[in-house]
């Protein structure tokens, strides 16, 4: 971790084990994510309507609406993980040669997705059925933010060298 600090730091130039390390924690990640969008499609399911039904309950499919208990346990959950998860991979993603823009983007992505993906089953369960779409979209951002984070940063270390950048923001 003390090569963070350095001002620069790259993560081609760690160590082997460094990256090692590094390159597990992100092949790892990939399996979290698909058990995230296996989670939301099965238990849940991807249409508005359905999201709805699920934390507002529904006669037609005999769901009860989830309860205060159960959504404090799964934000309990989720606000103690998630964060830190979207740390790591912004931190390791800011040890690549993505540009300023690059990286201020796929982080907003990340951490929009996981303050939506908290926030958004309260909104549909005690505001309005119609949240569930920002809920989807949560899902969207919180996904494919980190599968993109996961992909840069593991190209970064293991990748033919990167071509400078030439975005304008990034300092030289």
């Amino acid at each position: 971790m003390q090569s963070f600090v350095r001002r620069g730091f790259q993560l081609r130039t760690a160590s082997l084990e460094t990256r090692i390390a590094y390159s597990a924690f992100l092949a790892l990640m990939v399996p979290g994510v698909v058990t995230l969008i296996a989670l939301s499609i099965g238990r849940i399911g991807l249409s508005p309507h359905s999201i709805a039904n699920y934390y507002r309950g529904g006669e037609g499919e005999m769901t009860f609406p989830k309860n205060f208990w159960q959504l404090m346990e799964v934000s309990h959950f989720h606000l103690f993980t998630v964060p830190v998860v979207a740390l790591i991979l912004s931190h390791l993603l800011y040890a690549t040669p993505a540009s300023v823009r690059a990286r201020i983007w796929l982080t907003s992505m990340l951490f929009s997705g996981a303050i939506i993906d908290a926030t958004a089953p309260w909104a549909v369960r005690y505001g309005a059925g119609g949240f569930a779409c920002l809920l989807l979209l949560g899902w969207v951002l919180l996904s494919a933010g980190a599968l993109l984070v996961v992909a840069v940063t593991l190209w970064a270390m293991w990748g033919p060298s990167p071509l400078p950048s030439g975005d304008p923001l990034e300092p030289e």
